[in-house]
């Protein structure tokens, strides 16, 4: 298959370059997922996971990129929830090979549902946005039913996942909190309750990652 790997640290973003590499196999309860469309930050070249594994052992080359959406072509023994041929979009653990190339490993915990309705290219741009927004709101701000936030930039990425949030999670299930937002022209309060694509995608990456990061298992954004 065709990745892009990255092997100097030094080199930045100009190191990048377009391989052929072999196709990843699924390992028990992963899946491989045919990447449609794939996202990928640039400080993960600053990223220690980029270079080393856990046991700070050089792990170059290796191939960046970690939100990703696609179809899944394989299941390692033992995964369960998920199926080939399934649109899938999610986020790939740090310290493995990523999503610039043409198929990726992945855990099937870090894996979501995407609607048939949704492009691959709108679903490899939540998995970081989310889950951020997710550990802001929840870990970080405690935040519970008939609690009330003011999200600042609400326009970008993380800001437009706080401000869309589901109606009703695991963590607030009682009521939805209140989301309030700004603007230099109005200011307007907003109900939680009615149902978008935005909404919908969140809560499927919500609902599917947030208890393996939170347990310390999956990715932290």
């Amino acid at each position: 298959m065709k990745a892009i790997v990255v092997t100097n640290q030094a080199a930045g973003t100009a190191g990048m370059k377009l391989v052929e590499r072999p196709e990843p196999q699924a390992a028990i309860n992963d899946v491989v997922v045919a990447v449609h469309a794939s996202g990928f930050v640039p400080t993960e070249l600053e990223w220690p996971s980029t270079w080393t594994d856990r046991l700070n052992r050089d792990r170059t080359p290796s191939i960046p990129g970690h939100e990703l959406a696609g179809v899944v072509t394989a299941l390692g023994y033992g995964t369960t929830g998920l199926s080939v041929g399934q649109r899938v979009f999610g986020l790939t653990d740090w310290y493995r090979d990523g999503t610039l190339a043409e198929y990726a490993a992945i855990e099937a915990r870090n894996l979501a549902p995407l609607p048939g309705d949704v492009d691959f290219s709108v679903g490899a741009s939540l998995p970081i946005s989310g889950l951020t927004a997710w550990q802001g709101l929840f870990e970080h701000g405690r935040f519970r039913a008939g609690h009330s936030v003011l999200v600042h930039g609400a326009a970008g990425a993380v800001g437009s996942m706080v401000h869309e949030r589901p109606a009703r999670t695991s963590s607030a299930p009682d009521a939805p909190p209140t989301v309030r937002r700004r603007s230099t022209s109005a200011r307007r309060s907003s109900s939680t309750s009615a149902t978008t694509p935005w909404k919908t995608l969140a809560m499927s990456i919500w609902c599917s990652m947030s208890s393996a990061a939170t347990s310390g298992g999956g990715p932290h954004a």
